[in-house]
């Protein structure tokens, strides 16, 4: 692939041939794997997609970009930084010069973390933990830990402003935004005061080689590349640790876990401090993939809390009748910002987002209740003109069960109006296609709804708060766990008055017809239209 050579054809196999060689005789530990990560992503293939199609030939300009990655990869600049990214557990990360590359050590130190938020949700009922990561480069461990658990609160700080910059495009990229704090600070020095004590688990990937090891053992690759900042430990690599050591006993709630990954030859001698300082209840040090010791897992002395520092948080208590409007706009607020909010209606309580074009919270809220998305969601709509602007061809006996019965917790399914956007949409009936799609409209009995949809300016699509096969819930108290965890705000209202579900009627045949019995007897608004 010489520039000599560049007016032949070069396809795939000669391409990977030839990197694979060249890289070799530069000293690359690994050129087939090198080889192969590059031209993936140069060509926007996977690894299977490189194998299957070896003939295929590259454009002029990837073999451009390719010539130009290859050059770097062999001048010592590490792969990650050259592709620009890296995988890590389950998730794909940026990866940009000036902030460490994450390792597959560092997988087994968001285990030991997974372990301690674990252990703290169990102890509040399955309510979620509170996280905080010190030096967290490009957000891998905060970012593993926020997205395996979803629910759980991480605040993770870094003294670089370059990684904090990484480490928060990483977590837009995830949408973990409302899940992982990033801040810019001297180990804790940013974090607000209030939250200081009530972390289940404090976790840090800090800098911990030995200068002299840095100096004399490390490859080149790394020490060459890499930020120093994130590498030198000091004198034993524990200089960073004995900070988090003080940091700890202020961080963490009673219970609560420190987990590190440190260097390979002194966790002895880290456990020794931490027992020497004393208020843990068990002081222990794990091994690597390789057997190494490698992460030390300390517990704290007590129990942990049997609340929710993250569920007290995320619940506001609300008058439904009357609904003051600082909470009506915090709520509109979450709900603006993509967020699900668990919220009381006339009925039982339910799960809610806006309805915009791809809001992420419409997907979330059918991952919440583990059901499929072929099960769209009925629609929240004002009691003054909602059934005409999100209805088309509704008919005479829909608009008069809409004025006898809302506000209420009737649903009505009429045909969708044609600005309705497909994703919010019952699918057509195949064999009749010009009827178009269908959409499920409410005007619940509910102050607090009304004043949301004219915040909004939307509907809000919603279904009842409860997990797919269990009664819903008729108070945020008889909320399921996993519910809280999983949504961005739950609205205190009280007990529902009706506890009871709508009564669903489809609407866009000649007669109505019953789809399912629920707080409105069906046989009295049949009698009604009869009447």
């Amino acid at each position: 692939m010489a520039d000599n050579g560049s007016q032949r054809t070069w396809n795939i196999k000669q391409i990977i041939d030839w990197t694979c060689g060249y890289l070799e005789r530069h000293g690359d530990e690994h050129p087939r794997l090198s080889a192969e990560w590059l031209l993936c992503d140069v060509m926007g293939l996977s690894r299977v997609e490189l194998y299957v199609n070896y003939d295929k030939p590259l454009s002029e300009d990837e073999r451009a970009r390719m010539r130009a990655a290859v050059q770097r990869r062999a001048a010592g600049e590490p792969l990650q930084y050259v592709t620009g990214e890296t995988a890590f557990r389950h998730i794909v990360l940026r990866c940009e010069k000036g902030v460490l590359i994450p390792r597959p050590e560092t997988e087994l130190l968001v285990d030991a973390a997974l372990e301690g938020v674990d252990a703290a949700a169990e102890a509040a009922g399955g309510l979620p933990a509170r996280v905080l990561e010190v030096g967290c480069g490009t957000g891998c461990v905060a970012l593993s830990v926020a997205s395996e658990r979803p629910g759980t609160r991480v605040t993770a700080t870094d003294l670089s402003p370059t990684a904090c910059d990484l480490a928060r495009r990483n977590r837009d990229s995830l949408a973990l935004g409302d899940a992982v704090d990033i801040v810019e600070c001297d180990l804790a020095s940013g974090v607000a005061p209030e939250l200081m004590g009530t972390f289940a688990v404090l976790v840090s990937n800090p800098p911990y080689i030995p200068t002299s090891v840095l100096a004399e053992e490390v490859p080149a690759e790394v020490k060459d590349n890499e930020p120093e900042l994130a590498l030198d430990g000091g004198a034993d690599g524990l200089d960073v640790y004995r900070r988090l050591l003080g940091l700890a006993p202020r961080a963490l709630c009673p219970g609560g876990m420190l987990a590190c990954e440190l260097y390979e030859g002194h966790l002895d001698a880290a456990a020794g401090l931490a027992r020497a300082q004393g208020g843990w209840a068990r002081v222990e040090v794990r091994d690597d993939l390789t057997g190494r010791p490698r992460i030390l897992v300390a517990v704290r002395e007590g129990e942990l809390p049997a609340e929710s520092p993250v569920a007290a948080e995320k619940i506001v208590g609300v008058d439904v009748d009357d609904p003051a409007p600082e909470a009506v706009a915090r709520i509109a607020g979450v709900l603006r910002d993509g967020g699900v909010v668990a919220l009381p209606t006339d009925s039982v309580y339910g799960l809610a987002c806006a309805v915009a074009p791809e809001n992420p919270a419409h997907r979330r809220i059918f991952d919440i209740k583990r059901r499929g998305l072929s099960q769209t969601l009925p629609w929240f709509v004002s009691r003054e003109g909602g059934l005409e602007r999100w209805g088309r061809d509704v008919p005479e006996y829909a608009r008069r069960l809409a004025e006898r019965y809302w506000p209420g917790a009737l649903t009505l399914v009429v045909r969708a109006a044609a600005d309705v956007d497909p994703e919010y949409l019952q699918a057509a009936n195949p064999l009749r296609p010009e009827e178009g799609g269908t959409v499920a409209l409410r005007a619940p009995g509910s102050e607090l709804v009304e004043a949301l949809l004219a915040e909004l300016g939307c509907p809000l699509a919603q279904t009842s708060a409860n997990l797919h096969g269990r009664l819903a819930a008729t108070s945020a108290a008889g909320l399921d766990p996993a519910i809280v965890s999983a949504v961005d705000l739950v609205v205190d209202g009280g007990e529902a008055p009706l506890a009871e579900a709508s009564t669903i009627v489809d609407c866009t045949g000649p007669v109505p017809v019953v789809l399912r019995p629920g707080a409105v007897d069906p046989a009295e608004l049949l009698a009604y239209l009869r009447g």
